[in-house]
């Protein structure tokens, strides 16, 4: 099984497995500054370089030597894109809203005999629709495209109609994992959900199900309310390690949650499922007006990934990539995403260009975009998958998506010292009662 991790400059999880060895690639795509409603990738990709290179990572011995980078006197204020803006927070929390509501729609529709490729047209549709009822002349799109995996495919399957031989088509007792994202003004908010296709709508006849997709979020309920001002990201994997273990799942491989800015999904800052040594993740304490998606994934086998046909089908354009593509294909496609999709993922069946594929080879043979593989665990096994997006804020710690699971048996509850601590943190960060007491 792959045992070569390729995280690409993608989502929560882009685990490439290839032969025995490791190699660990995490492109740096933070910070970058706002733009206006004609922004194209060109201007990102311009003050992406400018970010590298002034946020160049310091020798482990000098990191907490490091002096923060002081702005040059006379230059104007910049606008405020992080939560203390109220305006971002509205922005924030309406994605979330609608991310929600796409996720029930698509949730009420999956029934046996539903084609997936039908069930990812209508996710996309669903989001395109609400987008038109508000922000009237603000960019705003689809921050990920709607991906349904189906049992022990994990992730980033998003068919169009003809894309496949033979549709699959949805049967009782699957396993389906959603995921998708809304962005407002380059805010995006992100939700991932796992179901089982029952009779009653309920877990527990098959058992192996039911603990796998309870546990999953049971363990994303806990790891999220350690994520306050002052813990840390080592910390939280902690939890995460530990819980898996008290429920006897195993954390897949190779899933990072990220910290979020405007229109980036994937900065710098992350947090990994399961810690391994030569990943060289850095630690970092969390504080307020960070927005996160903590992205949890959890098996019943070894947890780690496959890439398998079909060909990829999610793609994202490469901030590292200067090419300049030749066809007029290929120049038709980059227009294209450019305009409509600009740094965020987009599925090849959103593309309007009649030579969306000819172009998009061009582009992927010289690294102009990236693509999100199709993920599987091996045949047999069940995979639960959860995401939410997390604004820490001043006074509270606000989960903006997710919705409650199917109905299910409980599980054992937490013993271990730690995750019953971690358990009952609230999810208020100030006390007001002291504070009235204390004015």
């Amino acid at each position: 099984m792959a045992e070569l991790l390729l995280y690409l400059p993608s989502h929560s999880f882009c685990a490439l497995i290839l032969h025995n060895s490791l190699f660990f690639l995490c492109v740096h795509v933070s910070s970058l500054d706002p733009f206006d409603t004609r922004t194209t990738t060109k201007h990102y990709r311009h003050h992406h370089q400018q970010n590298k290179a002034t946020e160049k990572m310091p020798k482990e011995e000098e990191w907490e030597d490091c002096d923060p980078v002081e702005e040059e006197e006379g230059e104007e204020e910049e606008e405020d894109t992080t939560i203390n803006n109220s305006d971002v927070v509205v922005r924030y929390k309406k994605a979330g809203a609608w991310c929600n509501e796409t996720l029930q729609v698509l949730i009420d529709a999956t029934k046996p005999g539903v084609k997936v490729c039908d069930l990812c047209k209508l996710g996309d549709s669903t989001i395109v629709s609400k987008l038109k009822t508000m922000f009237k002349g603000t960019e705003k799109g689809i921050g990920f495209p709607t991906s349904i995996s189906v049992n022990n495919c994990v992730c980033h399957n998003s068919p169009g109609v003809g894309d496949e031989t033979t549709p699959q088509e949805i049967k009782l007792g699957d396993v389906v994992h959603y995921d998708l994202g809304i962005q407002v003004d380059g805010y995006c908010a992100q939700v991932a959900h796992t179901i089982q296709v029952t009779e009653n709508n309920e877990l527990g006849a098959d058992e192996k199900a039911a603990h796998i997709i309870t546990a999953a979020y049971n363990i994303l309920n806990t790891a999220v309310r350690k994520m306050r001002p002052g813990a840390s990201i080592n910390e939280v994997t902690e939890v995460i390690e530990k819980a898996a273990e008290h429920y006897k799942v195993t954390p897949v491989e190779g899933v990072l949650s990220h910290m979020v800015k405007r229109y980036i999904i994937d900065a710098f800052r992350c947090i990994p499922q399961k810690k391994i040594a030569e990943h060289g993740v850095h630690n970092y304490d969390f504080d307020t007006a960070q927005v996160w998606t903590l992205d949890i994934v959890m098996s019943s086998g070894k947890g780690k990934l496959k890439e398998r046909d079909p060909r990829p089908c999610v793609y994202k354009v490469s901030l590292e990539s200067n090419y300049n593509v030749k066809m007029e294909s290929a120049k038709e496609v980059q227009k294209e995403i450019d305009t409509k999709f600009m740094t965020f993922p987009f599925a090849i069946r959103n593309l309007e260009s009649k030579k969306a594929r000819l172009g998009l080879n061009e582009m992927i043979k010289h690294g102009a975009v990236v693509p999100y593989p199709i993920l599987h665990e091996r045949e047999g096994e069940v995979v639960g998958h959860f995401k939410t997006t997390l604004l820490i804020g001043k006074k509270k710690l606000e989960m903006i998506t997710g919705l409650k699971p199917q109905k299910a048996p409980a599980l054992e509850p937490y013993t271990e010292e730690l995750l019953l601590a971690t358990s009952k943190l609230p999810m208020i960060l100030e006390d007001k009662k002291k504070k009235k007491a204390t004015a």
